[in-house]
């Protein structure tokens, strides 16, 4: 009797705004770590790297993998301290005895011991004789670090917070205090840890608040994705839907991607539901090559306001600098006209339209566009030294914007330009791609 095939989903398969399930990729280096770190009581956990790289994907399934219950809290700019911490209490769900009545009924209670403090996970319904307990909530009362962490420890729960970069900068300090204080309170609840997910730098936020804490952190990097884990995203999605993309397609998908896993899936999903394919076949389906064009034009209207606000975002203004706004560094980047640079060319570049430009802080500003605050809308390269765009997508939007800017008019015809643009910015990327990889058939993009 043939074995039954499992049907999947395709939201299952592909899923390019939640944690990977079922096609989860190991990366065997960033997941040994993780594991050891996750095994090292007291150990304080950060994980951090580019949005979209697959930081929140790769901590769940570990926590799942090693049946850790957890409580989640998402941070959003601007919070404090005291936001996450009373967010953390009110997951718990922890009450405390307020009063007691006189009464005859059942009532709710629970196993108290020698606390003042219960955890409603833990009451259950009992018939106390005449004496009825009313609760109140815990998070009315003062809090403390010291008192989170027993409450998390007692309840055998991790803390895991997600975007800790976003969390007020005068409130980091404070952060670091409260990784100490669960490192301590270790020693009574050895599964007790806070793991932070956050943006590239989010571990040397904490060290340099509180240095002691250098040795007892690990600092966890998730890098970009190389081409061969992206391609196995792409294999794993093909043996569960029973479908098949073309070389020319893969390595397409794979060039695009830049490293960023997420964007793996969008358009491995655009493409599949392009094909009408909406979960497991029955039958062995080829997806069509001449897709695929449509899909990435299915993909910038999708997240045409995502760029928008990634090139609002990186060229904020707080205090405006003569020759060094974030707009007019852009400009001058683009004008180099090379996909990589280093600071000593950009500078060279600037100062040709004004001798007299010094550059002191030149270095700084461009490090902003690889941070959080800037959209992390360039990249680092440490071992070239150089400076690159996140991905071509952005590069092309802000190729259009700054033309637009320049001419101090918001014309009708951006997307078309921006389209254009980018089919230039794909084919470098192409070329880019076929040095290192080969010499792939990429098709054209007349239809973008």
């Amino acid at each position: 009797m043939a074995e039954k095939v499992k049907i999947y989903k395709l939201g299952e398969v592909f899923t390019p705004s939640k944690p990977a399930d079922v096609a989860f990729v190991e990366r065997n280096e960033i997941n040994r770590r993780v594991d050891r770190a996750i095994r090292t009581s007291g150990k304080q956990i950060i994980i951090y790297g580019f949005s979209g790289v697959g930081k929140t994907t790769l901590l769940f399934k570990k926590l799942k993998e090693f049946g850790i219950n957890y409580i989640k809290t998402s941070c959003i700019t601007g919070m404090t301290i005291q936001d996450i911490v009373i967010d953390a209490f009110n997951q718990l769900d922890i009450y405390y005895p307020n009063q007691k009545e006189e009464v005859e009924t059942n009532t709710v209670g629970g196993n108290l011991e020698a606390s003042f403090w219960i955890l409603k996970a833990n009451l259950k319904a009992e018939t106390k004789g005449d004496t009825k307990f009313s609760q109140k909530r815990a998070v009315e009362l003062p809090i403390t670090p010291q008192t989170l962490a027993k409450f998390i420890g007692t309840a055998n729960l991790v803390w895991v917070i997600e975007d800790f970069h976003k969390i007020e900068e005068s409130h980091k300090k404070q952060m670091a205090q409260i990784m100490k204080v669960f490192m301590d309170a270790s020693v009574e609840f050895p599964n007790l840890k806070i793991i932070a997910l956050g943006a590239v730098n989010s571990a040397r936020e904490v060290v340099q608040y509180d240095s002691e804490m250098k040795s007892r952190i690990s600092e966890l990097e998730v890098p970009l994705m190389s081409h061969d884990n992206l391609k196995r995203i792409i294999e794993t999605g093909e043996k569960l839907l029973n479908v098949k993309f073309s070389d020319n397609i893969t390595n397409r998908i794979v060039t695009y991607s830049s490293g960023l896993p997420a964007v793996t899936h969008q358009l491995c999903l655009l493409l599949c539901e392009l094909n009408e394919v909406f979960k497991t076949q029955g039958k062995f389906t080829k997806i069509q090559s001449q897709k695929f064009n449509e899909a990435m034009v299915e993909y910038v209207e999708e997240n045409s306001d995502s760029f928008k606000a990634i090139f609002e975002q990186a060229t904020k203004i707080s205090h405006t600098r003569k020759n060094e706004n974030p707009l007019d560094l852009l400009g001058y980047i683009i004008t180099l006209g090379k996909d990589n640079f280093n600071i000593a060319e950009l500078k060279e570049s600037i100062q040709k339209g004004n001798v007299n430009y010094r550059g002191n802080n030149l270095k700084k500003y461009i490090d902003e566009f690889t941070e959080p605050n800037r959209s992390e809308i360039l990249r680092f390269n440490e071992n070239h030294n150089t400076y690159y765009f996140s991905n071509p997508f952005i590069k092309a939007y802000v190729q259009c914007s700054l033309k637009i800017d320049s001419q101090h008019t918001q014309t009708i015809h951006f997307k078309e330009d921006f389209k254009n643009v980018l089919k230039e910015e794909l084919i470098l990327a192409q070329k880019v791609f076929k040095e290192d990889f080969g010499d792939f058939d990429f098709g054209d993009f007349d239809d973008l």
